[in-house]
């Protein structure tokens, strides 16, 4: 009995559905397909020409964005020291002053940074609030994915490090927990299936490889297989695995494991069954 676990990087696995322009809404069966694939890929790698041993799915962890920086936008302590940021800032600080100018050009000198402060405090706020609703969408969406789903163990070690004052967020964790738990959990698996796209986990597949481990990696591709001829290109992580599981878009959408998704200004807010959740 040949037993495969998949390690899926959930942000990985979101961009690229989101570049394929699908969702899904049952992972389960999405998972067996990938699941099928790895083993044809496998045999084809490892068993051409004699009986493949029987394989089983034994586990899916995926791993997934749980917290994020805390901040209390209410307290006069924090808008003080990111007010004190913002001053220093000479690029962001001069847009704001620019933006007040061109929508107030009347008000006086003396008054326009603390408009401009006001202004983007206003639309820090706003984006953080959102930024924390969409981390609860994430939340729930895994939590039903996970109630739903054979197999699949959700493990929310991903981090959102903010940015506040340039809204954005830089996400910490997921790549190197996803590494460490392929090297503890090895004595549990023949075949470890990476859904993943980060070099960074290349040391970690060296190492079970070097304990008579297989690895695959899952790339997924616009089209159908008649739509690459050759083998193309290849990156630093389908390099280290030794065998690639091609997953097309084409038989995603023929077995109705996935569907188009709707233009982004189409799309609702709905979070159950999206690809990302964070809408």
């Amino acid at each position: 009995m040949l037993r495969f676990v998949t390690f899926v990087d959930g942000s990985n696995l979101d961009g690229v559905l989101k570049h394929l322009n699908l969702r899904v809404d049952d992972y389960g069966a999405f998972y067996r397909h990938v699941f099928e694939q790895s083993v044809q890929y496998w045999g084809r790698t490892f068993a051409e020409g004699s009986p493949w041993p029987t394989a089983q799915h034994s586990r899916i962890y995926w791993y997934v964005v749980g917290k994020m920086d805390e901040w209390d936008l209410n307290d006069p302590k924090a808008e003080s020291r990111l007010r004190a940021r913002f001053e220093m800032n000479p690029r962001l600080r001069d847009a704001y002053v620019e933006e007040v100018l061109r929508s107030r050009p009347d008000l006086p000198a003396e008054r326009r940074m603390e408009e401009a402060w006001n202004i983007c405090f206003g639309e820090t706020r706003e984006w953080y609030d959102g930024k924390r609703r969409a981390l609860e969408r994430k939340k729930r969406f895994y939590h039903g994915v996970q109630s739903a789903t054979d197999f699949v163990e959700i493990r929310q070690e991903g981090h959102w490090k903010v940015d506040l004052l340039h809204h954005s967020v830089n996400e910490k964790g997921l790549d190197t927990s996803l590494a460490v738990d392929m090297v503890a959990l090895q004595e549990t698996y023949d075949i470890a299936l990476l859904i993943s796209g980060d070099a960074d986990g290349i040391p970690g597949i060296n190492y079970v490889k070097g304990r008579a481990k297989h690895v695959g990696v899952a790339e997924f591709r616009k089209g159908s297989p008649a739509d690459f001829p050759g083998k193309g290109t290849s990156s630093r992580l389908k390099i280290a695995a030794d065998f690639v599981v091609q997953v097309y878009e084409a038989d995603l959408l023929r077995r109705n494991l996935a569907y188009r998704a709707a233009e982004p200004d189409a799309q609702t807010s709905s979070s159950f069954g999206s690809t990302d959740p964070s809408y």
